[in-house]
């Protein structure tokens, strides 16, 4: 099935997931290095990142919002979703967990 609205999420969560990765490894690299240190010296490139992640993040919060509603969801994993699509490298099962939920759906309502 021709689905996307489910291929936005999965790109989107993907694209949320890594740039995710490079958030936490930019403060992670400026609290665990010196102040003369690349991560240190490059902080304004992060910055720009943090706030591309922060848009990215919204448009990936209005794509689960449509799939919630789309798919009829609980108001609960709704909110587990986007709540795991904060944690690094959970957010990579969330995306899988939430795909594999679209498409046990569309196998039950097929058999009905």
């Amino acid at each position: 099935m021709n689905d996307r609205l489910l291929r936005a999420y999965q790109v989107m969560a993907t694209i949320v997931g890594l740039n995710l990765l490079i958030v936490m490894a930019g403060f992670i690299g400026k609290i665990a290095t010196d102040a003369g240190s690349w991560w240190n010296l490059n902080q304004d490139m992060f910055l720009v990142i943090d706030q591309v992640h922060g848009f990215l993040f919204m448009i990936l919060i209005v794509i689960v919002a449509r799939l919630t509603l789309r798919e009829k969801w609980s108001w609960g994993f709704m909110l587990s979703v986007i709540v795991l699509a904060c944690i690094p490298f959970v957010s990579f099962w969330s995306e899988r967990r939430t795909t594999l939920r679209v498409h046990a759906g569309r196998q039950r309502a097929a058999a009905v």
